[in-house]
């Protein structure tokens, strides 16, 4: 895997982590079909957490760095870039 693909697949995730709730958790395990629903009903918080996060980052984890792109377009993730001094400048101008 590309280190392209992991640094976009890390924010992605803690977005979705943070965003999110145990309800929308719940649903997206069911509709993987990693989990019956009344499965997920039987999971705590943190265990239904921890299972959404690795279903999540597998499947992002196989599919295509466009595929991912989208999906960070569709969540409206964004996060924060450290440039350089000699970049700084460069940047504001473009």
């Amino acid at each position: 895997m590309s280190g392209e693909k992991l640094s976009l697949i890390k924010p992605l995730i803690d977005h979705l982590m943070e965003c999110g709730d145990i309800k929308s958790w719940r649903t997206a395990l069911a509709d993987s079909g990693a989990f019956t629903l009344e499965e997920t009903m039987a999971l705590d918080e943190s265990a239904c957490r921890a299972a959404f996060k690795a279903m999540k980052t597998t499947m992002l984890m196989h599919a295509s760095t466009r595929d991912i792109l989208d999906e960070l377009e569709r969540e409206q993730v964004c996060w924060s870039v450290e440039l350089n001094d000699d970049f700084q400048q460069g940047a504001i101008c473009y």
